[in-house]
């Protein structure tokens, strides 16, 4: 395939962080051929660490051979103007961290089941990754996911849980070590080994899912300090309260898995994710609750109505939800304290332009990214910036939101619960 044949038209930017800036972009081939991606780009004085960049390419290509449901994929990684950028599955929805933090400003938390029903969705994925084995050797991958926390797992507004950034928190860990400062860990979801500097290996992602899934259930904070050094000891002593106490709707079964996930010796962990996603399968079932996709999407879209309402004295309704949505697109932004923590570019960096971006540079013309043609071609093309990951009505007409793309009749809602006191 030509780079003629391959195109990538950047429609807008969605994100900035330590580390990269994300945007959004379109794939142009024969024939009127387009597709969504996402184009994640490293900051070009960034691209200057050949160590970070090497790992950077390394876990990118690593990723690439990926290919689940569950998983966003990579589909190329590349290098214009001097800065590297992986081009990967644009997915048209929120994340799990954004999703819980509206139920929590409500007052309520997950239903057990659709808590149990994103977990079993996570080990899919997980359990895929770390079972891959290259197509044309053989040989294990070895892929261990490393951050996995809310903020890289996303919701589609059909109900599907897709996993982000496989293995790019190697690099990043590399990035830390160099420039102290520019890229804080998700601390609070590391495992006792990883905070301890030790090896680790596919558990590490499985205790990952433990602390997700108890979040989940109770409404807290499972390991979280006042400062991050407080954070890490959480973490390495690895105590984790009794869930059934906070929650009284979580059966001891569950518990017992929970707690299993979450143990502090990787010896007496989940030895796989297939082995937990198998014990909450079948928790679920004997449960008794029916879930699905369209459970999962009932609750994304219910939380987006009740953002809206909250937000709508304060402006433009649709620009502050997609700024809060594509703000934890991927794992560029990290725990609350971290936005005062990512590092200023250093004197002489690029500044962080969209239309710099989206207007015909060197880098977007090796990459094809570039608004080509006429000048009224341009515009229209840079209008299309505003427009939503979501594919939101205008302002005035937010009564239209279940018109903009017709789904089948989900079943009756899942009522919420709201947290009993302790």
């Amino acid at each position: 395939m030509t780079e003629s044949q391959q195109r990538y038209r950047v429609v807008e930017k969605l994100e900035a962080g330590g580390m990269a800036e994300v945007y959004r972009a379109e794939s142009e081939g024969l024939q009127g051929f387009r597709k969504q991606v996402a184009i994640k780009r490293v900051l070009p004085h960034l691209s200057e660490k050949k160590k970070f960049i090497s790992m950077f390419l390394d876990e990118a290509r690593l990723s690439a051979q990926l290919s689940h449901s569950n998983c966003v994929q990579v589909f190329d990684i590349g290098v214009g103007d001097a800065a590297y950028f992986i081009v990967m599955e644009y997915v048209d929805g929120g994340n799990l961290k954004s999703i819980a933090e509206s139920l929590k400003k409500q007052g309520k938390i997950f239903p057990v089941q659709i808590a149990v029903f994103i977990a079993i969705e996570i080990c899919k994925g997980l359990s895929y990754a770390h079972e891959a084995r290259d197509a044309n050797s053989g040989a294990p991958l070895h892929i261990v996911h490393r951050d996995m926390s809310p903020p890289n797992v996303l919701i589609t507004k059909y109900g599907e849980i897709k996993i982000v950034d496989f293995g790019l928190a190697k690099a990043s860990s590399q990035l830390e070590k160099s420039e102290p400062g520019i890229i804080k860990g998700k601390f609070s979801y590391l495992s006792p080994e990883a905070a301890m500097g030790q090896e680790v290996d596919a558990r590490t992602d499985i205790f990952a899912v433990g602390i997700i899934l108890w979040e989940l259930l109770s409404g807290q904070r499972l390991f979280l300090g006042d400062t991050d050094f407080q954070t890490v000891k959480k973490v390495q002593q690895a105590q984790v309260p009794s869930i059934s106490t906070i929650n009284r709707d979580v059966p001891p079964d569950l518990e017992k898995i929970l707690n299993r996930a979450l143990a502090r010796d990787p010896a007496t962990r989940y030895m796989t994710a297939r082995e937990l996603g198998q014990d909450l399968s079948r928790f679920l079932f004997v449960f008794g609750q029916p879930v699905s996709t369209f459970d999962v999407a009932a609750l994304v879209l219910g939380t987006m109505r009740e953002r809206q309402k909250v937000r709508a004295p304060q402006g433009s309704i649709i620009d502050k939800l997609i700024e809060e949505a594509l703000f934890e697109f991927t794992s560029l932004k990290e725990d609350e304290k971290s936005e005062e923590e990512l590092k200023v570019a250093p004197p002489g960096a690029r500044p962080l332009d969209p239309q710099a971006f989206i207007d015909p540079t060197n880098w977007a013309q090796e990459i094809g990214a570039g608004l080509s043609g006429p000048a009224e071609t341009r515009r229209a093309g840079e209008a299309s910036i505003r427009a939503s990951m979501h594919q939101l009505p205008e302002e005035g007409n937010l009564s239209s939101l279940e018109e903009q793309s017709p789904e089948p009749p989900p079943p009756a809602p899942i009522a919420l619960k709201t947290p009993p006191p302790p």
